[in-house]
């Protein structure tokens, strides 16, 4: 039984530090092409799809090293393990790269996405403005951001590897 539980914590390990580093290399790219402070569909779509990948490949592996056998619960510890490593990878790398690497990009984001607001409605008075301005700056605080990173990150972590481990497991026989 405690070789199941070392088999399982180093999937966890081996397969969260892989979502990790998919993360940083994807943030890292979006950062080269002058992109990361602009957020939006495709940047979730392709974190979604690493996540979802990372998840599955270490239900997955963790499975074909248990004699082929991977139960729910199992599942679930895989996929929640496996998103708190990687999405504590990339809040560290995050914040590294909005302090050090690129320290205008939390003031880049904010104007980036008001201006997006007014496109979207150019009636807004000033005092909207000035209202979305210090909700977008209360948002990009390190506490709040993080807080928001964890708990989203959990919620998709939490469904994601319900539903892939309820299409990956494979009971043991009675």
């Amino acid at each position: 039984m405690s070789d199941q539980k070392s088999i399982l914590k180093s999937t966890i390990i081996q397969y969260g530090l892989i979502y990790g580093g998919l993360s940083v290399v994807f943030s890292i790219m979006l950062l080269i092409m002058d992109m990361h402070y602009q957020g939006g569909s495709l940047q979730n779509w392709t974190g979604l799809i690493i996540m979802v990948g990372s998840i599955t490949f270490a239900q997955i592996a963790y499975r074909k090293l248990n004699d082929g056998y991977l139960n729910l619960s199992e599942a679930m510890k895989i996929g929640l393990g496996v998103t708190v490593i990687g999405i504590l990878i990339a809040i560290v790398y995050g914040w590294f790269q909005a302090t050090i690497l690129d320290p205008t990009q939390i003031e880049r984001a904010t104007e980036f996405a008001i201006n997006q607001a007014i496109d979207q409605n150019p009636e807004m008075t000033d005092e909207m403005i000035t209202m979305t301005r210090e909700w977008i700056e209360w948002g990009s605080s390190p506490g709040i951001s993080t807080a928001f990173a964890l708990g989203f990150g959990l919620l998709f972590g939490s469904i994601v590897s319900l539903i892939t481990g309820l299409i990956v497991k494979k009971s043991r026989p009675n």
